[in-house]
């Protein structure tokens, strides 16, 4: 049985894997199903989005879509967000099966940024009273200029380094204003926050996030489910759970311990942002909460794989306690 959090039916579970190599490949059911019992569908929307995972959770989404078997979906979602590109290949596919059949979003500890948007098409998204959601923005560093020299030739000023600062900002603009359309459109009179309110990227327990529209009700999975097989008119029904084979990477601790995925694996944020490695001079932007992307509060970023303290660490300032100490008592 699916975890029955909250008092819901009992469900029949059958689980549903898919393989990774590379991107995914169509999941490959284990077990036999009754083909003629209409199914709602559980896609699990974990750890920080990536090219790889959104093409696994893109290949799951087609999947259920394609099902004539699947009359609804339900999306857990336990993620902070990542790259920007890769959230609206999730939100583009999410938003066409959205389209066909009832999708309802399932939010157990966190659904930001990134992965707030891959929901935003859900005709309902439910949470848990301390489920964190929002933050509706982008991030990215500003991009390094590079002057001509003697070496490097080019035959426009752009090919030298990466954009200007005033064509970096227009880019990040872009990409608030499509994230922002997204969910002012899907979430519609239930929204109680004006647009400008919206890309301020506020991040909401779930408690407040139901009172201000960007949720809509208070419950975990099971209710979910219900609700799903509600839309879809549905009295009996199977319930499949589609999840990668693989490890699940995840840049955010809050995201992390709430995910109840078999194969869980907790990295730098660094794997994001390239801070630390010497990467590469075009920005990454990435849709994910600050404190995720750039967690430690005294750094400044200041482009690719260059951290400068602004003010001393805190190992810092103990050390320097300990010289002085030294330097008294010696």
């Amino acid at each position: 049985m699916l975890g029955d959090d909250d008092g819901g039916p009992p469900l029949v579970v059958l689980v549903v894997a898919g393989l990774l190599v590379g991107v995914a490949a169509a999941p490959a059911a284990v077990g036999v199903t009754d083909r003629g019992t209409p199914t709602v569908a559980v896609i699990p929307v974990e750890g920080s989005i990536d090219g790889g995972s959104a093409a696994a959770l893109s290949a799951q989404v087609e999947r259920a879509r394609a099902d004539p078997s699947v009359e609804a979906v339900v999306l857990l979602v336990n993620s902070p967000g990542g790259a920007a590109s890769a959230s609206e290949t999730q939100y583009l596919a999410v938003k066409r099966l959205a389209e066909e059949k009832p999708v309802v979003a399932s939010v157990d500890g966190i659904a930001a940024s990134g992965a707030y948007y891959t929901i935003a098409p859900a005709d309902e998204i439910y949470v848990k009273p301390s489920s964190i959601v929002g933050s509706v923005g982008v991030i990215a560093p500003l991009p390094q200029q590079v002057e001509p020299n003697d070496i490097v030739g080019a035959t426009g000023p752009n090919k030298v380094g990466t954009d200007s600062v005033r064509e970096f900002k227009y880019t990040i603009e872009t990409l608030k204003n499509a994230f922002a359309n997204a969910v002012v459109t899907n979430r519609g009179d239930a929204l109680e926050l004006s647009r400008s309110q919206v890309t301020k990227a506020g991040v909401y327990s779930g408690a407040v996030a139901v009172q201000n529209g960007m949720a809509d009700r208070i419950g975990g999975r099971s209710a979910a489910i219900a609700a799903a097989a509600e839309e879809a008119g549905l009295d009996q029904y199977s319930v499949e759970v589609y999840r990668p084979n693989g490890t699940t990477q995840f840049v955010s601790q809050a995201a992390y311990v709430a995910s109840d995925a078999p194969d869980k694996e907790l990295v730098s944020p660094a794997y994001l942002t390239g801070i630390g490695s010497q990467g590469s001079t075009y920005a990454t932007f990435l849709m994910v909460p600050p404190q995720v992307a750039y967690p430690s509060g005294d750094r400044a970023y200041l482009g690719t794989g260059a951290y400068r303290n602004r003010t001393n660490t805190g190992e810092q300032a103990a050390r320097n306690r300990s010289q002085r100490s030294v330097e008294v008592n010696g």
